[in-house]
């Protein structure tokens, strides 16, 4: 399953805040429908410990490691 957003970004001037779902298995989330570029994504688990874990920027995508469970991401970038 891919990164489902959230229906309503929050947009500030040229800034916006995606947030949305993953799903077990996913190791990655294109932005590019939403951000020109990225400054800042974390992907965390929603249940179990609820461990962070570093996410990679990559253009318009975030690459991260397989949770194992569902998880939430949230991304700040510019428009």
């Amino acid at each position: 399953m891919a990164f489902v957003s959230d229906e309503r970004p929050s947009a500030f001037g040229n800034m916006i805040v995606v947030t949305g779902t993953v799903a077990s298995g996913d190791t990655t989330a294109d932005l590019s429908d939403f951000m020109s570029e990225i400054l800042m994504a974390q992907v965390q688990a929603t249940d179990g410990t609820a461990t962070p874990l570093t996410a990679a920027i990559d253009g318009t995508s975030v690459d991260f490691t397989d949770l194992g469970r569902a998880g939430r991401l949230m991304a700040i970038g510019k428009r």
